[in-house]
């Protein structure tokens, strides 16, 4: 049961003998990227158009990594396609990424790939940049959340398989036990 939240950003959740304080950003930035691999994974990622489509103007080595990553940009949710001389169109993004449909997250995926792109596999840095773009379509610390929009966030962390850490490391959950706590007021002898 959701006890309440504490600076804008922290649930507090009782359940059985234990207390836990739940990040909501780190929480939803986890759904979001897990969401977003399992859906990359079973290869059914649904894609947001994009109305016009965003046009991006491109280096010829720019160019070069869209074509060679093309099924790799595919598989997250990208459909670009050559528009005419160094142009090309995107006309779909991932579904779950759509508030971040900017021309500079996808130029930054692509950077990273012309500067990393030989020394690790370009699937894994789409996945990486994936998981940052996770981050930032997370929703913040000082956002105010409804119980009901909390709750839903809540269940959907839970039904992880690892819900106790963002993608980046971090802690998503930290829990107290009745008798931690207990012990903290000195009423445990």
């Amino acid at each position: 049961r959701i006890v309440g939240q504490v600076f804008e950003t922290y649930w507090i959740v009782e359940y059985g003998e234990k207390m836990f304080i739940i990040d909501q950003h780190a929480a939803h930035e986890k759904v979001l990227f897990e969401r977003t691999m399992k859906s990359l994974k079973a290869k059914e990622n649904i894609s947001q158009e994009l109305n016009p489509p965003m046009i991006l103007n491109l280096s010829l080595r720019e160019g070069e990594l869209v074509k060679k990553y093309h099924a790799e940009f595919a598989r997250a949710g990208y459909e670009i396609e050559e528009f005419g001389g160094n142009d090309y169109a995107v006309h779909t993004v991932p579904y779950d990424l759509y508030k971040l449909a900017r021309e500079d997250m996808l130029m930054e995926m692509i950077d990273t790939l012309a500067d990393d792109g030989n020394i690790r596999g370009g699937s894994e840095l789409i996945m990486e940049r994936i998981a940052s773009m996770s981050c930032k379509a997370a929703v913040k610390g000082n956002n105010r959340l409804s119980i009901r929009e909390a709750n839903t966030l809540i269940d959907e962390l839970l039904a992880l398989d690892n819900p106790y850490h963002c993608p980046h490391g971090r802690p998503t959950i930290i829990s107290m036990s009745k008798y931690e706590l207990e012990n903290k007021f000195k009423r445990i002898v």
